[in-house]
């Protein structure tokens, strides 16, 4: 999706791991200084600022930035807990990959397309992450049974959908920012 006038691959190299960097030290800072906000229907899920930057890199560096912040994202996590870790890299790279599906068929150059490419990424978020949860929580929590797993799916719906909004929407925001501030900038010929 990247429409900045970067050519380089140091560029897309820096970016993605100065992104890398960031979400490595927001991760930390977060939970260190109890900023991770609980979900009121479900405690144990937590709200974060993570996907924000997620999001900047693959709007700004594409796919493969935002892949691999998603995994540093895990990384960072999976320090504390391995299961989160990988709950959050792939919850976070399924939303990049519904973003994905809709601007590869056709690029954002309208609000109305990327009103359909939020909800395809946020679609495929509560999807992949449902399943996800159905096949691995009884795995990692023995104490929950399938049946419960089930009770607690349209719970997680709601929490993936509004972390989805919030990480899509956040890097929406910094990204159309920096693109406005590169349009209106003049670049300097060599």
């Amino acid at each position: 999706m990247n429409l900045l006038p970067f050519k380089r691959k140091s560029v897309y190299i820096a970016g993605t791991s100065l992104f890398g960097a960031l979400i490595f030290v927001l991760d930390w800072s977060f939970k260190l200084a109890g900023l991770k906000i609980p979900f009121p229907l479900f405690v144990n899920l937590k709200f974060d600022l993570l996907g924000i930057p997620i999001f900047i890199a693959y709007f700004l560096f594409g796919t493969f930035s935002g892949f691999t912040t998603s995994v540093i994202a895990m990384i960072s996590i999976a320090f504390r807990d391995p299961f989160s870790g990988f709950m959050k890299f792939l919850a976070e790279f399924t939303t990049i990959l519904g973003v994905y599906i809709v601007f590869k068929i056709k690029k954002p150059t309208n609000k109305r397309l990327k009103i359909v490419a939020t909800g395809s990424g946020i679609l495929m978020r509560v999807l992949i992450m449902s399943i996800a949860n159905v096949l691995l929580l009884p795995i990692f929590i023995p104490s929950l049974t399938l049946d419960a797993i089930i009770v607690l799916l349209p719970l997680i719906g709601v929490f993936n959908t509004i972390q989805g909004v919030i990480s899509i929407f956040g890097g929406f925001l910094f990204y159309e920012a920096v693109v406005l501030r590169f349009k209106n900038q003049e670049i300097p010929q060599t």
